[in-house]
């Protein structure tokens, strides 16, 4: 039983030509992102995107300063990484990150994170009215799932030193990886990849791997750049 169990945990199942790991099935997450516990502390580092994305980016360059935070960087000529590195997650086949800055708290974060740490591109989007990902990078939206040599799975590497949903910190999980990611799969892989992991997970995983609901005192990681006091306290997940 031992045996077979980390046979489906450590699995490669396929949809439509498309290899997915059964880690998104058996590693569990928190209740949803809350910027306000964990300040998006997943953003610090940047994301890689399409080379190309940077123009649709760049397209919605004003809407995007207007919506930006004094802080951060206005020159669109400093948004993004000069390097250009070879890739095959990607469409073009090459990948360009965002660049950092350091706010005046002395963190370090994505170019595109505002004061109140939500992304800039985001927020433009909204106020366009385009749907609220669409000029989003898709590792920006997929996270905690990520695609890596062309196999949709759970972004362990990236988790690893997250504070709030962070792999090691279990006491925080109360769902899995793809009830947690429900929307953001849909939308980048289709409704059709959906149900097939859905009724996949149902199958194979669901009743072995259900958790309850995390409740404790959580502290806010990151204050507000605006006010860099003791951060406030937490009663439940997800609750200001």
């Amino acid at each position: 039983m031992i045996n077979k169990q980390a046979e489906e945990t450590d699995k490669i199942i396929e949809f439509n030509g498309q290899k997915i790991h059964t880690s998104i099935f058996t590693q569990v997450f928190v209740p949803g992102c809350d910027m306000k516990i964990c300040g998006g502390q997943c953003c610090d580092c940047g994301v890689y995107m399409d080379k190309d994305f940077r123009n649709v980016i760049l397209e919605h360059k004003e809407v995007i300063k207007e919506v930006m935070s004094p802080q951060q960087i206005k020159d669109e000529s400093q948004w993004f990484d000069e390097e250009i590195i070879e890739d095959d997650d990607f469409p073009s086949g090459y990948a360009a990150g965002s660049n950092v800055f350091v706010d005046n708290i002395d963190r370090e974060k994505c170019v595109f994170m505002d004061d109140n740490h939500y992304c800039s591109l985001q927020v433009a989007a909204m106020k366009m009215g385009l749907h609220k990902w669409a000029i989003k990078p898709t590792h920006c939206i997929l996270y905690p799932v990520t695609l890596m040599g062309g196999v949709i799975m759970f972004d362990d590497e990236h988790s690893d030193n997250l504070l709030y949903c962070g792999i090691h910190e279990k006491q925080n999980f109360s769902q899995s990886v793809l009830e947690g990611t429900q929307e953001e799969i849909k939308y980048v892989f289709g409704e059709d990849m959906l149900n097939f992991l859905n009724d996949y997970y149902k199958k194979n995983f669901a009743p072995k791997y259900s958790i309850e609901t995390a409740q404790k005192v959580d502290r806010r990681i990151y204050p507000n750049p605006e006010n860099s006091s003791e951060p406030e306290v937490h009663n439940k997940l997800g609750e200001q």
